[in-house]
């Protein structure tokens, strides 16, 4: 084996302990090497390394991630000037809405939250900042997904299928292109209960100035809110009116 596999599967190894800390919170060392098949002086070294890197602080209770990792995620979130403007977007479609607006990228054939805003009505879902979600399953992912080049999405789909989340999530690849279809010709995207049983969205793409998708927004809410003329209407032309206006800001800035 040669020194350059040795190094990527060291690194491999650190994160698989990075991932494993994240999953459980607090882990000891021997929980640490029975979980990764490592033996306990290996599984220490890693430990070590992350520490002294500072990235894992050992506690009474175990080894727990740093907060160095928010300091990354913060420095990921807003190192485009265009995910800033796309934030401010977001806190006003919470405010004007008084429900729920996200702004999601795909990265790796997932929808990511890159940030979240709660109205003065919003319901609690388990989203935050980071969380990856199917790119099928989500509001701003079909809307995302309805911009990307073809052979993209056959990739994704290729990586990931079709998870279902829900009842009323698509699982089925002619169901997803005839949708993707539907949300091109309205330029917006319909998400009903897909995600989350009783909750429903409305999203939209977002492209740069070249026309390539960077992201979408939604907005979120409950089923017995999200229904009728506000649902069908004034929600999806409010998000069209910020999306166009946020698309001119990127384009621009």
């Amino acid at each position: 084996m040669n020194s350059h596999t040795n190094t990527v599967s060291s690194v491999e190894k650190a994160l698989d302990v990075v991932e494993l800390l994240r999953s459980s919170g607090s882990v000891r060392l021997s929980t640490v090497a029975r979980e990764l098949g490592l033996s306990k002086s290996t599984a220490h070294r890693h430990l070590k390394t992350l520490e002294r890197r500072g990235y894992v602080v050992d506690t009474d209770d175990g080894y727990v991630l740093s907060l160095q990792f928010l300091d990354l995620g913060e420095f990921t979130r807003t190192r485009d000037p265009a995910y800033q403007l796309a934030m401010e977007k977001v806190d006003e479609l919470a405010r004007r809405t008084d429900e729920r607006a996200q702004f999601m990228v795909e990265e790796h054939g997932r929808a990511v939250y890159v940030y979240r805003k709660t109205g003065n009505h919003a319901v609690k879902a388990d989203s935050y900042p980071g969380k990856r979600v199917p790119v099928h399953a989500s509001a701003a992912g079909l809307a995302i997904l309805s911009n990307l080049p073809h052979e993209r999405v056959e990739d994704i789909l290729a990586r990931h299928g079709l998870e279902s989340l829900t009842d009323q999530t698509i699982t089925d690849r002619d169901d997803l292109f005839d949708e993707l279809d539907r949300i091109r010709e309205r330029g917006y995207s319909i998400n009903d209960q897909g995600t989350i049983e009783g909750l429903r969205a409305v999203g939209a793409p977002v492209t740069d100035a070249d026309g390539e998708v960077i992201g979408g927004l939604s907005i979120s809410g409950p089923i017995n809110r999200m229904r009728g003329e506000r649902f069908e209407e004034e929600f999806p032309s409010l998000l069209l009116g910020a999306t166009n206006e946020l698309e001119l800001n990127i384009a621009y800035q």
